[in-house]
């Protein structure tokens, strides 16, 4: 085996430093690709490294509470036939490189793009895969091997209340290892369009229909969370044709309903002391909620037309005790579909029983997390999207 190196990863936009808080691999370990070996905390939020490739642990470089740039070296993979002076000579020569700079390939380096959906713009981040490795001229192995493999059916990611795309940033990059994954900003919220004629679940079911239009995309994999989970078993409801599998985590409206406190005292929080103790409520660790996290939020709620377009939504039935689903909408889809809860969920309450079921549907219940399982527990609930894909 080459050396490898394992560094450290870029989630969303605004990173580009992390502190080292926790080590969970030393060196003679063996570790798998996709293996959760350290904790890196950002001034937005804390997650968990997974390894990128796979091998025995040789180095570990980076030392616990040191604040590291993006693409720094943290630790180094290697066979007991790599001298510890071949070790040496790699880190010395490490080069830490911009993940920015656009001569860096990255697949997993999200684009920022747009779509005129109406009279209404729409923000969205994309991931594409890698290039499929070129195979030699001279391979005539097998007639199979010089055909292109098919194109695989996008992923959209919704988000949900009060949330954007930046929501999915530690999920969009380990999806887009094999899928075009595609989120998009809802109407009202991140850098779409601020103004929101209809705030129903069906009314921006529409727009989702609308935006995949607008792309050309004729089928996707919908994964939504929250108010997005809704949003997208609406789509599969209303296009179930064009869904090709449904993952919805800590679905709202579906048979258990909202914390309405939650949602008012989002809309109502003005300041920092107000807004704080509200975003705690969605996660199981409130340590996650960061000064910066909070200073963001109250950023976008101060834009133009942010506090009509919550208002807007709240009142078309986020909180309405009657779920908008009942059992016949779901008895009649046939995609895969799972259901994912945190386990100390705040948001939508009564999460200890499954409300769906059906030999398409798997439920999951993800431990030591809240309303926000894909940011708490992200390597778990990734493996279940994965699947579900």
């Amino acid at each position: 085996m080459t050396i490898k190196a394992i560094t450290v990863p870029k989630w969303g936009l605004s990173m580009d430093e992390g502190e080292l808080v926790e080590w969970h691999i030393s060196p003679g370990d063996e570790i798998n690709v996709g293996q959760e070996i350290a904790e890196i905390e950002t001034s937005k939020i804390a997650g968990a490294v997974e390894a990128a490739v796979s091998g025995k642990v040789r180095r570990l470089v980076a030392e616990e509470g040191e604040m590291l740039p993006v693409g720094a070296l943290m630790a180094v993979l290697a066979d007991d036939n790599q001298s510890d002076e071949a070790i040496d000579a790699f880190i010395a020569t490490f080069k830490v490189e911009d993940p920015d700079d656009p001569a860096v390939d990255m697949a997993s380096k999200p684009n920022i793009l747009s779509a005129q959906v109406g009279d209404m713009n729409i923000s969205y981040l994309e991931v594409m895969p890698p290039e499929p490795e070129n195979i030699p001229d001279n391979d005539q192995s097998s007639e199979k091997a010089s055909e292109k493999a098919p194109e695989k059916i996008p992923v959209i990611l919704i988000h949900g209340y009060g949330g954007d795309c930046n929501n999915w940033l530690f999920n969009q990059a380990k999806l887009g290892e094999t899928h075009r994954v595609i989120a998009l900003d809802l109407p009202g919220h991140g850098r779409s369009t601020k103004y929101v004629k209809d705030g129903s679940v069906k009314g921006l079911a529409r727009i989702v229909e609308a935006f995949l239009d607008s792309l050309g995309i004729e089928k996707a994999h919908l994964i939504g969370h929250s108010m997005g989970a809704a949003i997208a078993l609406q789509c599969a409801v209303t296009i179930s044709d064009r869904v090709a599998s449904l993952s919805l985590i800590c679905p709202a409206l579906v048979g258990r309903p909202v914390n309405a406190g939650y949602i008012t005292g989002f809309m109502q929080a003005r300041t920092r002391k107000q807004l704080k103790p509200v975003l705690q409520q969605l996660f199981s660790d409130e340590k996650l909620v960061t000064a910066d996290l909070v200073d963001d939020v109250l950023k976008y709620k101060r834009l133009d037309g942010v506090d009509e377009a919550l208002k807007v939504i709240a009142a078309a039935g986020l909180t309405a005790e009657k779920p908008a689903f009942n059992h016949d909408d779901i008895a009649g889809l046939h995609m895969p579909i799972s259901i994912i809860w945190g386990e100390n969920d705040k948001i939508i309450a009564g999460t200890g029983a499954h409300i769906l079921t059906g030999e398409n549907i798997r439920n999951h219940q993800v431990k030591d997390s809240g309303h926000m399982p894909h940011m708490e527990n992200a390597g778990a609930v990734n493996e279940i999207l994965m699947e579900n894909l």
